[in-house]
């Protein structure tokens, strides 16, 4: 994974996947980036009652299990996204995220891990779903996670800033679902 470092306008750095292990790694320095936290969102209030459920892939890593959920973008897709509630914003990695060609809003996030920190560009995603449950339009900032390694696949990161918006949600690694309350 590359990112560009504020301090030398040119220079870039290797990240995570080649000194850590991948896709792993990229979960790491993204698991902390910090921006600053909105609290202008309410959220849908969720009915109890029904449940909304979504496929999940859990993958053994370097002992580490990582749930990957198929998520669409711009409509196409799916790609494998994996869950991560301490990403305090969502993540699209930089092929997937020319490839639905969403545009860059022109910010760049700072965002920090235990690698290193470094600016990343903003993108706006208009249409985007976990399985067939609809995300509210958001940014998200752009990455390149590298090359899928180990059969994960990591195309992207959805953090607490979409997850919360469901109020709740379970993780079900035995039956291998993601469980979304229903509005």
């Amino acid at each position: 994974m590359s990112m560009r470092d504020d301090g030398a306008p040119g220079m870039r750095h290797q990240w995570a996947s080649r000194l850590v292990g991948g896709p792993l790694a990229a979960l790491l320095l993204v698991s902390c980036i910090a921006y600053e936290d909105r609290d202008d969102r309410d959220g849908p209030q969720m009915s109890p009652e029904a449940v909304r459920e979504v496929p999940l892939r859990v993958v053994e890593q370097g002992g580490q299990s990582l749930a990957f959920v198929p998520v669409t973008v711009e409509g196409e897709g799916p790609f494998m996204f994996a869950l991560d509630t301490g990403a305090s914003t969502s993540v699209v990695d930089e092929d997937v995220a020319d490839q639905v060609g969403l545009e860059r809003t022109g910010e760049r996030r700072s965002v920090s891990g235990i690698l290193g920190t470094g600016q990343v560009p903003v993108a706006r995603v208009d249409q985007w779903k976990v399985g067939d449950v609809r995300i509210e339009p958001g940014e998200v900032t752009v990455i390149d996670l590298g090359p899928p390694q180990g059969g994960s696949g990591l195309q992207g990161l959805l953090g607490s800033d979409v997850l919360s918006d469901f109020g709740s949600i379970t993780v079900d690694y035995d039956d291998g679902v993601l469980k979304i309350p229903a509005p």
